[in-house]
């Protein structure tokens, strides 16, 4: 028997949110990466989300993108990371986790937290199935349940 995804969610810029199963967030990149306007269109989503002043997990999958941030917008990221509302609303997000292909990848995002660590607990996987006991285990020490949506969302996003 073969089990469906569940429905994506809403797009925009390629850009793929799904909050069907809240407040664990599924976010997933476009392979061929984002402009400018669709690295903004992210962060302001992850802004609302922090907004809300409620716990939440996210799942950012990059599996698929074939094209790095610019130079550009990797230093509005960082600026994005430093600015103060995003510091005093970080700890609503419990846990983030990361999805690449890239072993490299991995471990270059592994070792930039170790030097500056990020305002909320990141962590980068290669599937669904390796991030999953650590967003589990998050949500509980928070002691956020796992309703069947959140639990089909790790086991049917593989």
């Amino acid at each position: 028997m073969r089990v469906s995804q569940p429905p994506l969610g809403r797009e925009d810029a390629g850009l793929i949110f799904d909050e069907s199963a809240w407040p664990l967030v599924y976010v997933r990149y476009p392979s061929n990466g984002l402009d400018d306007e669709g690295l903004e269109i992210f962060l302001d989503r992850i802004m609302s989300y922090l907004r809300r002043r409620d716990k939440f997990a996210c799942l950012i999958d990059c599996r698929g993108m074939t094209m790095a941030h610019t130079a550009n917008q990797r230093r509005r990221i960082t600026d994005w990371l430093a600015e103060p509302e995003l510091q005093r609303l970080a700890p609503h997000a419990i846990a983030i986790s990361v999805l690449f292909r890239s072993a490299l990848i991995r471990g270059a995002l592994t070792a930039v937290n170790w030097i500056k660590p990020p305002p909320a607990p990141v962590k980068a996987f290669g599937s669904v199935a390796d991030s999953a006991p650590w967003l589990r285990q998050r949500l509980a020490e928070e002691g956020i349940s796992l309703t069947p949506r959140m639990e089909d969302l790790l086991v049917l996003r593989q």
